[in-house]
């Protein structure tokens, strides 16, 4: 915790008659530095007590003046230095010294940790996510799932979770019978062969086409899908292949973007359980049959589960329920995390609440994490329509854009390539995870690969930028260097972000959000290029403040590594 900011909470609560936790929302950075270094706003005791907001600034800033006077007795010298209030603020001053200070002894003597505070030690989180739809290519639709997905493991992991990392295959359903069927009438088993993945794209789009005019279509596929759920040898064995091509594909990729996951079980294991599912819900009388099929009704404000089609076959709802046990009864998970675009909201409602009405408690550990939908330039993606666009097409594009820059920009640059795949892949990666996850957002790899904005080649340069300083000091940071010399604006600027840290990796776990992370190290990077950019780091004539600054300096480097690994991407030292 910082103490600082613990402090001014504590002495703010009390002297406002609030809860802590309310006034800790309310603490924020002043516009500008002069005012101070934190302020809390009036507004919310100005409309309970009816009364001018800069007044009541006024009286709080007193009654808290009078506890640091005397704040010698029970306790030590105040953190706070200086409190007044301007307009409906309350603005609190520190000493600055003594905040740098106990900002780098908390990094050096944390390390690589900091920022962790363990809040998830001897919990468990299970995580779904990426989840591919294998009758289908790997599009840069799919990255959402993925990135975010791997984002939130990451985040919790660091906070002291034990994760378990979940790819629920798409491996079942009906685009499979779309794709059996679109084989068997126009497939071409050598042209499949030598290029799985674009001919079976190829056919799958074919499907859709035809079948807008042909309703037939339709129901062939229909029977292609009761066919395998019935055994059929041919259906069996055509699936199977087109199983093990969408693996291999999608374990390529994974590669590429250095995503593991801890479980594969896709839905046609689940699919196998559904008699199980029909028992659960039958033995507690839930259970109903409606126009053939079997369904559980749930509350009014939406529309009933469906466990089983009226083809006897199972659902999404069942095969998701029968995974769901599954999962609670294999880790005894304390938090459950679906990571699915927002069109599966509906969905995931009726699964948690149809798990709740079987009276289990843990229904209540369950949590979808909805994304917003990706267009590619302003148009939509869809498969089905043939209108695709390839992640590792994506990914390549982003690598040689960065190449053509790198050899613009630092020809003599070592292992370029690394550097260039290292870039250009995590830049495509913070694009999806910088804004709110329920965002819909536009995907133009010319604003990804600006080095100048807010993208992931900015946070990676200033990175760089540091490890340069730090090479140039020819020496490790001294972790034991007196930081009492330091005490600027910029300084203090950079030490109050570090501080912020393990905020940000709390409101991440906390909300499923990896965009508080990429936030904050956006606001790093800005902070810490101001400092770069005002202040000399290495002065010939004072050791001990070049000892000092490249503490600092060490401190931005290890936290912009941390925060940038938790979001899946890779820190070159050079660029």
């Amino acid at each position: 915790m910082n103490p600082f900011v613990d402090e001014i909470v504590q002495r703010a609560a009390t002297a406002m008659a609030l809860p802590e936790d309310a006034v800790r929302s309310l603490v924020s950075v002043p516009p500008d530095e002069s005012l101070g270094d934190y302020a809390i706003p009036c507004f919310i005791l100005a409309k309970e007590r009816k009364q001018n907001p800069a007044a009541i600034a006024g009286d709080v800033a007193g009654e808290i003046s009078k506890g640091i006077n005397c704040s010698d007795t029970g306790g030590g010298a105040s953190c706070i230095g200086e409190v007044r209030a301007v307009g409906p603020y309350v603005n609190f001053m520190l000493d600055h010294v003594r905040f740098i200070a106990h900002v780098l002894d908390e990094i050096s003597s944390e390390g690589v940790n900091y920022g962790s505070r363990d809040q998830g030690q001897g919990k468990t989180l299970v995580i779904d996510f990426s989840s591919p739809n294998l009758a289908k290519p790997f599009s840069i639709a799919h990255l959402r799932s993925t990135a975010i997905g791997n984002a939130i493991y990451r985040v919790h992991k660091f906070a002291g979770w034990h994760c378990v990392g979940i790819n629920y295959l798409g491996d079942y359903g009906a685009n499979f019978g779309q794709l059996l069927a679109a084989y068997r009438l126009w497939g071409d088993g050598e042209a499949v062969r030598a290029n799985p993945v674009p001919e079976l794209l190829a056919l799958y789009v074919r499907f859709n086409e035809e079948a807008k005019d042909n309703p037939e279509l339709t129901e062939q596929a229909r029977a292609c899908l009761r066919a395998l759920a019935e055994g059929d040898e041919e259906m069996v064995r055509l699936w199977r292949y087109f199983i093990d091509e969408g693996t291999k594909e999608a374990e390529r990729i994974y590669g590429i973007l250095d995503v593991q996951f801890d479980e594969f079980l896709g839905e046609s294991y689940f699919a196998e359980k559904l008699d199980e599912v029909v028992d659960l819900f039958e033995g507690a009388g839930l259970a109903e049959e409606s126009e053939g099929a079997l369904i559980v009704r749930l509350d009014e404000d939406m529309p009933p589960c469906m466990l089983r089609t009226s083809n006897n076959t199972s659902t999404y709802h069942s095969r998701d329920i029968a995974a769901l046990l599954h999962r609670h009864q294999q880790y005894d998970f304390d938090k459950m995390v679906y990571v699915t675009d927002m069109r599966q909201s509906l969905h995931f409602r009726q699964v948690f609440k149809a798990i709740e009405l079987l009276g289990l408690e843990w229904s209540s550990r369950c949590e979808h994490a909805p994304f917003g939908m990706m267009s590619f330039k302003g148009a939509a993606i869809a498969t089905r329509k043939g209108n695709v666009i390839f992640l590792e097409e994506v990914l390549d594009k982003a690598v040689q854009v960065t190449t053509d820059i790198i050899a613009e920009k630092n020809p003599n640059l070592e292992e370029r390539d690394l550097i260039a795949d290292q870039v250009g892949i995590s830049a495509v990666i913070f694009a999806d995870v910088n804004y709110r996850r329920t965002r819909d957002i536009s995907f133009d790899l010319d604003e990804v690969l600006n080095f100048d904005g807010e993208t992931g080649p900015y946070l990676q340069y200033t990175h760089a930028r540091f490890c340069s300083i730090l090479r140039k000091h020819g020496a490790p940071a001294d972790t034991d260097a007196d930081s009492s010399c330091l005490g600027e604006v910029a300084e203090m600027k950079v030490a109050r972000q570090l501080a912020e840290f393990p905020v940000s990796v709390e409101r991440a776990c906390e909300e499923n959000e990896p965009s508080h992370i990429a936030s904050y190290l956006i606001d790093l990077a800005t902070v810490a290029n101001r400092f770069y950019n005002e202040l000399p780091v290495l002065v010939a004539e004072d050791d001990e403040l070049t000892a000092a600054r490249v503490r600092l300096v060490d401190g931005v480097g290890q936290v912009l590594r941390s925060g940038m690994s938790l979001l899946g991407m890779k820190a070159p030292q050079e660029m």
